[in-house]
Formats: C-alpha cells, sequence, structure tokens
C-alpha cells in the first residue's frame, strides 16, 4: 500500500514538473519578428503638402499675370496649397532593412496656380528601416523620379502676347521620414513627411506629408 502511495506521489510530482516546464517555455518563446526580407510589398498612399515655386524666366507664372507691371516684375516666388494625389509603389525587401521599390504618383486635380495637368510622376527609391525586426519601424526614403505632366487647359487670360511657358519634363528628387507599423506580417500602415523638389522648369518644391497602408507576400 505504501508504495502504491509513493509511486502515485511520484508520478504527480513528475505531471506538475513537466507542466511547469513548459509554462516557463511559453514564457521565454520569443517575440514575433516583423521583418520583410524577401518580400514584395504593394504601397498605397494618399500625398498633400505646400507647394513653393521659383521661378525662371521661362516658367509658367505662378500668379495671374499684372498687365501694369513689367516682366522683370512678375512674381518670381509663390507658395500655395498643393494640390492632393495619390501614390503607388511596388518594393521587394532586398534585407529587413533595404527595401527597393517602384513608385507613381498621380494627382487627383491639376494646379491652377501654373495652369498645369494633375502631377504625373514615375521613379525608383528605397525605403531604409531602423528596428526592421519589430512591428514599428522608422525609415528613411531618398527616391529619384521623372516628372511628365504637362500644360492645363486655362491659361492666362492675361499673359502678354506670345506667351509660351516652359512645360518640358523633369527631374524629380525625394526625401521622406517616417514611421510605419504592422499589424501583422502582411499588412501595415505609414505616415511620413518629406520634400520633393524638381529642378528643370524651375525651382519646385512641395513640404508634404504621406497617410497609406502596405500590403506583403509571401
Amino acid at each position: 500500500m505504501k508504495r502504491a502511495l509513493f509511486g502515485l506521489l511520484s508520478a504527480a510530482l513528475l505531471l506538475s514538473a513537466g507542466a511547469a516546464q513548459a509554462e516557463v517555455g511559453k514564457s521565454e518563446a520569443p517575440p514575433e519578428a516583423f521583418g520583410h526580407g524577401g518580400q514584395f510589398g504593394l504601397r498605397l498612399g494618399v500625398v498633400g503638402g505646400y507647394r513653393m515655386i521659383f521661378r525662371y524666366d521661362e516658367s509658367a507664372y505662378c500668379r495671374p499675370y499684372d498687365p501694369m507691371k513689367p516682366e522683370s516684375e512678375q512674381a518670381k516666388s509663390c507658395g500655395h496649397t498643393a494640390p492632393l494625389a495619390t501614390e503607388i509603389a511596388l518594393s521587394y525587401g532586398l534585407l529587413d532593412a533595404l527595401e527597393p521599390y517602384v513608385w507613381l504618383r498621380l494627382g487627383l486635380s491639376g494646379e491652377e496656380e501654373t495652369n498645369t495637368e494633375p502631377v504625373q510622376i514615375l521613379g525608383v527609391g528605397t525605403r531604409l528601416y531602423t528596428m526592421s525586426d519589430s512591428a514599428f519601424k522608422i525609415f528613411v526614403q531618398p527616391a529619384i523620379a521623372y516628372e511628365f505632366e504637362g500644360e492645363g487647359p486655362n491659361p492666362d487670360p492675361l499673359a502678354p502676347p506670345g506667351y509660351d511657358p516652359d512645360y518640358s519634363k523633369d527631374l524629380v528628387f525625394h526625401l521622406a521620414i517616417g514611421g510605419h507599423y504592422d499589424f501583422h506580417k502582411n499588412v501595415g500602415a505609414f505616415l511620413d513627411g518629406g520634400v520633393t523638389t524638381g529642378i528643370f522648369r524651375g525651382i519646385h518644391s512641395e513640404l508634404e506629408v504621406q497617410l497609406g497602408v502596405q500590403g506583403r507576400y509571401p
């Protein structure tokens, strides 16, 4: 009888020790990693901001033409709210911290101040992540692009005869810094702030904010 009770007590102690060890193993399990190396990504965002223009002599006017002033006294610099635009990007994580991408920005409306069509920009860039394995990441995003929209449908009615502004294609540089949060390894959201600057039609820069979502596979 005593031997049976001792056997039962020993078995109970072994089961208790095994359960305790399992609980310790659970508590010490590593946190889920949110690195994106080897994943393809699709990013969708909405961009808005404030636009600043420093005209060349051949650039489009950025304020209504004033017939009471000579050409040399027409506005050379302007600032106004930038039209909203959408942005789409296709990316691939070469490393958890390095994500090159191709991006396209399409404006939702034209820029009335310079009579320019809705913005059209196509380029390449990369995101450089800090804390790349965590759900929340900080990123720096440099890029370069080609801007190719043309003249809009509403020229300045007060412009002098022979007015023919330069709407040539442009080279654009972009830099942004932001934060990204992963709800899941395949779905996240981001918010960034930055500047996009063109140099051929005039020096034109947009101080901008972008809010968007990103999906990844596999």
